[in-house]
């Protein structure tokens, strides 16, 4: 299974990792061009100060060589002769042993620190012979050392810089992907509360972008998926009550038909046109419920039931129905059992349950009604030995109309509306009812009620 990482937090790590490549290349652009710009600036001063020096001596007197020292004139400068003898200027022990070079200017290294140097040729006077030479001669370690030192700052401050960053950029993300939020906030609601009513909550002032029309999209979506499904109550409802009464008639007039017949054969076709009037009349009148228990109109008297009377009318009512196939009805409930509830809807569901049981349980076979009070709450278990229910189907079995393909057309015309009928009775009183099942041994149901 894949780690789940929130669209925020790879947002955050990418532009953070994205604003720490920029800051690295935008440093060390700018870091190199500062230097190569402090470099070029060096080498033009010391290029300026040969240039400068040799220009006044230039000037001066035929015959005459004489050389004032200036401190101002001679800051970066010195004097040699043709020899390689050091006469006047700037004076730097190991600058003598450099090669001279005349008009190149180059990068040397003395004793330990970088220069830039620069030399020149100046012809002799006519009296002397050999000439002389003149270099300029200037350090860029403080240049160096002013790059290292802000290379340093700059290491210091970058984590500092992408904390902010990352930070601020979460917040950011967070806050702009808050609409988000209450749209998965909303579907959870829907899902777990079941009320299509819920719509997600947009600001009045909230700014108008993909999210804001994201959320407007779902909420019109929803509005539909509402209306639509209000309809479908509304037919269900309106059908099982136009069908009462025609069912109505075809019972009596099949039940009148099995009183009238003059033989076997006539009498067995009418009961089947009795059986067939009773599935569909048993049909309608969960359909009904379904459909009050939607629209909130189902009458539910809660009072204090005993358990135990409850569970023997249910068992009662089912005898003749487990006869057929040799079940035998257990209920093993103490006395005193009671629970907080309407005592008809709870009979339907456990009688429902009971019915299940029967109907797909093994021919000399048991279901067993049993139950328990814990604390404030109360465990009502219905258990069988039937042929169980398999795992790819028993999260389906709730759904209305679902069925079993291996069951589909068994002989006791169930409809698929059973469960799904106690599970909206059983949550209309705020319990739960839950299952385990396993494939060829049987199936308990659990329900949990509140006291």
């Amino acid at each position: 299974m894949k780690k789940f990482t929130s669209i925020k937090t790879r947002i955050t790590i990418w532009y953070t990792t994205l604003m720490f490549v920029l800051i690295v290349v935008v440093l060390a652009l700018v870091g190199g061009l500062s230097y190569q710009l402090s470099t070029d600036s060096i080498e033009k001063n010391v290029i300026l100060g040969v240039t400068q020096v040799s220009e006044k001596l230039s000037k001066r007197q035929p015959g005459v060589f004489e050389i004032v020292e200036n401190e101002e004139e001679f800051k970066n400068v010195s004097i040699y002769d043709a020899d390689g003898k050091y006469i006047v200027g700037k004076y730097i022990y190991d600058a003598t042993n450099i090669p001279f070079k005349e008009g190149v200017p180059r990068k040397e290294s003395i004793d330990g620190k970088e220069y830039i140097v620069y030399d020149a040729r100046m012809p002799s006077p006519p009296d002397k012979h050999g000439g002389f030479w003149i270099r300029g001669l200037e350090s860029v370690n403080s240049t160096i050392l002013l790059g290292k030192s802000a290379i340093i700052i700059v290491l210091i401050l970058i984590p500092l810089i992408l904390l902010v960053t990352a930070l601020g950029g979460y917040y950011i993300t967070k806050k702009a992907f808050r609409p988000v939020n209450t749209i998965i906030q909303t579907a959870n609601d829907i899902s777990a509360q079941r009320d299509i009513s819920r719509r997600i909550e947009i600001a009045p002032d909230a700014r108008e972008d993909e999210l804001q029309h994201l959320s407007v999209t779902l909420n019109r979506m929803l509005d539909k998926i509402e209306n639509l499904i209000k309809q479908e109550k509304q037919f269900t409802s309106d059908a099982s009550h136009e069908l009462r009464t025609p069912i109505s008639v075809i019972l009596a007039q099949g039940e009148y038909l099995v009183d009238i017949a003059k033989d076997e054969k006539e009498k067995e076709l009418a009961q089947s046109i009795v059986d067939k009037a009773n599935q569909v009349s048993q049909l309608v009148s969960r359909l009904l419920l379904l459909a009050r228990i939607d629209q909130n109109r189902q009458k539910f008297n809660k009072e204090k039931v005993d358990i135990s009377v409850l569970s023997d009318i249910a068992v009662d009512s089912m005898k003749d129905f487990a006869a057929k196939k040799n079940i035998s009805l257990v209920a093993n409930v103490k006395e005193d059992t009671f629970a907080e509830a309407d005592e008809s809807l709870l009979l339907s569901a456990i009688t429902n349950l009971i019915s299940n049981g029967i109907k797909y349980g093994k021919e000399s076979g048991e279901v067993l009604v049993s139950a328990s009070q814990i604390g404030d709450k109360t465990e009502i278990t219905v258990e069988d030995n039937g042929i169980g229910i398999d795992k790819d189907h028993i999260d389906k079995i709730w759904d209305r109309f679902y069925r079993i393909d291996d069951v589909r057309n068994d002989e006791y015309g169930s409809c698929g509306l059973g469960l799904s009928m106690v599970k909206s009775i059983i949550e209309l009183h705020g319990g739960t009812i839950s299952v385990e099942s396993r494939l060829g041994e049987g199936t308990v149901f659990k329900i949990v009620l509140n006291n």
